[in-house]
């Protein structure tokens, strides 16, 4: 596999703040290695979207990366993972569904301590379900099962992440109009009245575990081949970030933060100029992504970003400040 040279960083920007909870906007912690690499590269490309898009900006930065034409909610990640050419593929994901007085909870696999045993017997037991409606199940991943059908061939969803920890009604939106939605709704269904007794969840609750009573449809499509596979893309999807940011865990969020800025940005930037070639590097939020771009040997360029801002103060009738504010590299995102 080939040494990353693009980097894609999900939540990379500062969580918003919660109002209804009386909670504060975290504060960015120091990023030394990321301000040297942002003083040095030069702006490459931007996305400015929107934080109910059912693709999230980081994969829709990883699609872009990878040459593909990017649909909203219609990138065919499981097939690609896979290497599966021209066939409709999907991860069904094992999650917790919590029922509120006027809403449903999606909690991910990853916050649910489930075991490669339990994964495996579940899905075991929805098999036969899968298979009376065309789609072949295999152990991708114990967070994730490989469903292998026709009906995820144009199937357009939410991914995973937009839905992780929040109320699921809003990102099911307009699937009534696909021909597969009846269909894909009545296993949904299926799988919760399947899971609700079964004995996975009996041990789950005996360590008070929250139970796995659904499952959430992403990643579908068919991959056409276009692009590099995974082994040869050379572009990394960080993920780090993103248990904290969904749980909205600020603390967490900062402090793993500052561990990529040490342990993977630091090393990384340390090698750009021994090997000669450019390095990307794409930092992604909730709405949109900005990347940014390093050759070797690069002078940092002239601090524009600056000029602008004095600009903006003057437009506004305000004095320009004494100390020219950093570059706030997350804005928009």
């Amino acid at each position: 596999m080939p040494e990353a040279r693009h980097l894609i960083i999900a939540y990379a920007a500062p969580l918003a703040a919660d109002a209804a909870a009386g909670t504060s906007t975290p504060p960015l912690p120091p990023l030394p290695t990321l301000q040297r690499w942002l003083a040095r590269a030069t702006p490459h490309a931007q996305h400015a979207g929107s934080p109910w898009s059912l693709t999230p900006p980081h994969e829709h930065a990883l699609a872009r990366a990878l040459g593909w034409a990017v649909a909203d909610g219609q990138l065919p990640w499981a097939a690609w993972h896979a290497g599966e050419v021209g066939v409709g593929c999907a991860w069904l994901w094992p999650c917790a569904w919590q029922a509120g007085i006027d809403q449903i909870t999606i909690v991910p696999p990853h916050a649910l301590d489930l075991r490669v045993e339990e994964s495996a017997a579940l899905r075991d037991a929805f098999v036969p379900y899968a298979a009376s409606d065309g789609i072949e199940l295999h152990g991708d991943d114990p967070l994730r099962w490989l469903a292998r059908g026709a009906l995820f061939e144009e199937w357009t969803g939410a991914s995973l992440d937009r839905v992780a920890h929040r109320r699921a009604d809003g990102w099911w939106r307009d699937a009534g109009r696909h021909p597969a939605a009846r269909t894909l709704l009545r296993l949904l269904n299926e799988a919760q009245m399947l899971f609700h007794d079964h004995p996975v969840n009996a041990a789950r609750a005996t360590r008070g575990a929250l139970p796995v009573n659904g499952l959430w449809i992403a990643g579908a499509g068919r991959w056409d081949g276009h692009g590099p596979t995974p082994a040869q893309a050379g572009v990394r999807l960080v993920d780090d970030l993103s248990a904290p940011a969904t749980q909205g865990d600020g603390a967490g969020w900062a402090a793993a933060w500052a561990r990529l800025d040490e342990t993977l940005l630091a090393p990384w930037l340390a090698t750009a100029d021994a090997d000669g070639q450019p390095r990307w590097l794409t930092l992604c939020g909730e709405r949109g992504w900005r990347s940014w771009r390093l050759d070797p040997g690069a002078d940092p360029p002239p601090p524009r970003r600056r000029h602008w801002r004095d600009l903006w103060h003057r437009l506004r009738g305000q004095p320009r400040p004494a100390t020219p504010p950093t570059f706030d590299w997350w804005s928009g995102l």
